[in-house]
């Protein structure tokens, strides 16, 4: 069975979008849909429009043989592998990468991934739970059997079990990517810079970006539509009447 289009997809489920496209086209004009070299065709949220913050991930580099996608305006870009059809992308830290390949102390930290998007969910990350420690003699109430102590200002202290204890107050929770397939007792080599998140709009969002052609941001934790347009006309030739939608 041929994968449904994007804004057939969208339009079964909503025929308000539907009637927006008989109007005017491509509901998102400023994201239109567009053909990325190896990564196929992709469509909103993904944009290669490096602009528009109405837009989700920018794609960039479709012309090379390597693409990257910056996840927020003016934020970090990773290297960027596949996006699937659900919507989920496998990208790179490079810096990470480039980090944990010199066994530098450099790559014991969180992740510049941005928070509060109204597209972007992690669940899909596999982690290790790290404990970074100030004080080289800390006392975990419970035995963790790995520790890393090459680093002149911490050390790294790690277990395989998932009932992780509290950490004691001069330590700090790092959870990176991990590489499943290695050994525990490399931490260079246990942990990875390739990853795979979720990108999907929330319903919230959805009815933002179809209904109201607004623009979704998330503020005070709460999303809000905002240069969003009071009501669509729409006129249906299949039956005499208006119907204006708020």
């Amino acid at each position: 069975m041929a994968p449904v289009p994007l804004l057939v997809f969208f339009a079964l489920f909503n025929p308000l979008l539907l009637c927006a496209y008989k109007e005017d086209g491509w509901p998102f004009k400023n994201c239109p849909p567009f053909n990325c070299g190896k990564l196929g065709d992709i469509g909103f949220p993904f944009t290669k429009n490096k602009s528009s913050e109405m837009c989700g991930p920018c794609v960039d580099g479709c012309d090379k043989n390597s693409q990257r996608i910056q996840l927020v305006r003016g934020g970090k870009w990773f290297e960027l592998h596949n996006i699937s059809q659900a919507g989920t992308i496998s990208i790179t830290d490079e810096d990470l990468r480039r980090h944990l390949n010199s066994n530098s102390c450099d790559s014991f930290n969180n992740l510049s991934l941005p928070a509060s998007l109204p597209y972007l969910s992690n669940t899909k990350i596999s982690t290790q739970t790290l404990f970074k420690c100030t004080d080289p003699s800390v006392n975990f109430p419970h035995h963790l059997e790995f520790n890393y102590t090459g680093c002149k200002n911490f050390s790294i202290y790690y277990t395989r079990n998932t009932g992780l204890p509290s950490p004691p107050h001069t330590c700090s929770i790092l959870q990176l990517p991990v590489n499943n397939t290695e050994s525990y007792s490399d931490i260079f080599r246990l942990l990875t810079a390739t990853f795979s998140i979720e990108v999907f709009l929330l319903h919230p969002c959805h009815r933002c970006y179809n209904l109201q052609r607004g623009e979704c941001k998330i503020i005070k934790g709460k999303h809000k539509c905002i240069h969003s347009i009071e009501g669509m006309i729409c006129m249906d030739t299949a039956k005499i009447g208006r119907d204006k939608y708020m």
